[in-house]
């Protein structure tokens, strides 16, 4: 009998594999991570080592110069799908996983440890600018910064980044990496709360270290754009400084991004939209205790699949919907209803970017993307504006670029840009 594989391990293939039609990319995620990069060296992790506050690091893997190089040269440009203009790599990098507190928002402030990344470039410098990444939708709990073998953006951001000076933190979220909670896809408090505690986690790690980080940017592709403005939102709100965020391909506004593909869907739709669904609905009913609410929204014929793979469960991809019509039920397709039912206020009141903004930003987005459309990669700066700030820049990543795409020629724009804030 043929051993099941998980939907993790089935994507993986897909993306490693040469490019296949449309219609035969069943379920692939936003930025699901894979292993097309080739592996780094092994690495033996060394024990746990613990600084105050219940923060314990470990080292994972130490990835030298000609290691980031190959990612930028070779197995980057290979996973995105395009040319990446980026400098090169000076210096090593090694790589700890940090275990830290935190809590749930949504489950009265629950305590939970989570996991994430702490890149530290070598080299003799003592203090460094410090960026946090915030990383892509992925299925696989592994697929994450703290388990950078499987996660490529996380790679393209190490090469480029870590490896030219800067000190790099990515958090796994909850219910990701390490973390023994279900799977919070979008919950908007959950995020700003695992990404917030971790960075000064990070910090005094790097105390621990005798290095420090005082100057923090922010960054993030996909999901982790929408989850870098939301952190940008918290850090704003209690007071800790940031000097600039970038993001690309920024889905800020939930509701608009999931309602226009019901309402008003485009040719060059991604077939794993419909993946989006099914994360959010299992997500939202568990965070915000709306019983019910995936059956509302899913097809009761693809429930029981829809939630294995959400779990994390060793799934049949093919049995995942591609076409929205057959995932779905018909009532959301009704705008109104969409609107007024408890999936549509959930995302309505999960946005990030409906506050005044104060730290300079700069949004990426592609106009061949097929996740995010380009009123949705511009909407931070269309409304800052429309309120009289010009703290928001939306920059096009090209009439070409997919949603790979947009992310890769990103990365080097944005290590651009934070050079020239550093030396200004």
């Amino acid at each position: 009998m043929r051993a099941r594989r998980s939907l993790g391990d089935r994507m993986t293939e897909i993306q490693t594999a040469a490019p296949l039609p449309r219609r035969q990319m069943a379920a692939v995620v936003l930025t699901l991570a894979s292993a097309a990069a080739a592996p780094a060296t092994a690495q033996p992790a060394s024990a746990p080592a613990a600084v105050p506050g219940a923060v314990t690091y470990r080292q994972v893997g130490r990835w030298d110069a000609d290691r980031l190089n190959r990612i930028l040269a070779t197995d980057a440009p290979a996973f995105f799908g395009v040319p990446i203009a980026a400098t090169p790599a000076r210096q090593a990098v090694r790589l700890y996983r940090v275990t830290y507190p935190s809590v749930v928002p949504e489950r009265g402030n629950r305590p939970v440890m989570l996991s994430g990344l702490l890149a530290v470039p070598e080299g003799a410098a003592t203090t460094l600018p410090l960026v946090s990444y915030q990383h892509g939708t992925v299925y696989g709990r592994q697929q994450v910064p703290s388990y950078p073998d499987q996660s490529p953006e996380t790679q393209l951001m190490l090469a480029q980044f870590a490896g030219q000076g800067y000190a790099l933190v990515g958090a796994d979220y909850i219910g990701m990496g390490d973390s023994t909670e279900p799977q919070g896809y979008m919950v908007k408090g959950s995020h700003q709360q695992a990404t917030a505690d971790l960075i000064p986690a990070a910090r005094t790690v790097l105390a621990s270290l005798g290095l420090a980080a005082p100057n923090l940017l922010l960054a993030g592709w996909s999901q982790g754009g929408y989850v870098t403005m939301a952190l940008l939102e918290r850090l704003e709100a209690i007071g800790v400084p940031v000097r600039a965020a970038v993001t690309a391909s920024a889905p800020v506004d939930p509701w608009a991004a999931l309602n226009g593909f019901l309402t008003f869907p485009r040719p060059n739709d991604a077939t794993w939209i419909t993946t989006l669904f099914i994360l959010v609905s299992f997500s939202y009913e568990t965070y915000y205790g709306v019983p019910g609410l995936a059956r509302s929204v899913l097809k009761p014929a693809h429930y029981d699949i829809a939630r294995q793979a959400w779990a994390g469960e060793a799934v049949d991809p093919a049995r995942i919907p591609t076409v929205l019509r057959d995932l779905v039920a018909d009532a959301y397709f009704d705008p109104a209803f969409f609107g007024a039912s408890a999936l549509g206020r959930l995302l309505a009141a999960n946005q990030a970017y409906r506050w005044v903004i104060r730290t300079p930003v700069r949004t990426y987005y592609g106009e061949n993307d097929e996740a995010i459309r380009v009123g949705i990669g511009r909407l931070a700066m269309t409304f800052q504006q429309a309120i009289g700030n010009d703290t928001v820049e939306a920059i096009s990543a090209g009439a070409d670029a997919t949603h790979r795409g947009t992310y890769a020629r990103s990365v080097p724009a944005w290590k651009t840009w934070f050079d020239s804030l550093a030396s200004g």
